[in-house]
């Protein structure tokens, strides 16, 4: 069967103009289950006509829901690495690698018919 190799960053969940600009396939819901078995919540949603991102990124102090997104942070814009906790980020690099700039790629193996 033939195969095709997609890269991609898990940072790109985060990016507006992310897997393809959303014209393909999307690694946001992988990205997003890992933060949540992390004890975190995710809020993803579509993001134009076409990308499907990570919102926002949540922690609960009881019945209290409290970003732990910068309020001054440019939403799928802005760079993760800049507004995301370093220990979560460590996890994220940990799990899914470094950027391809700093020498790792990550690929997901996507059959098609």
């Amino acid at each position: 069967m033939p195969r095709e190799v997609i890269e991609w960053e898990w940072e790109e969940a985060f990016d507006k103009f992310g897997f393809g600009d959303g014209d393909g396939w999307n690694g946001t819901d992988i990205v997003a289950d890992f933060i949540e078995s992390l004890g975190y919540e995710t809020q993803r949603d579509v993001w134009g006509i076409h990308n499907y991102v990570i919102m926002d990124v949540i922690v609960r102090c009881g019945p209290i829901q409290i970003s732990i997104i910068p309020l001054k942070t440019n939403i799928n814009y802005d760079d993760p690495h800049g507004y995301l906790p370093k220990g979560l980020i460590q996890q994220l690099e940990t799990k899914f690698g470094k950027r391809r700039a700093e020498g790792l790629v990550r690929t997901m193996p996507h059959a098609r018919s």
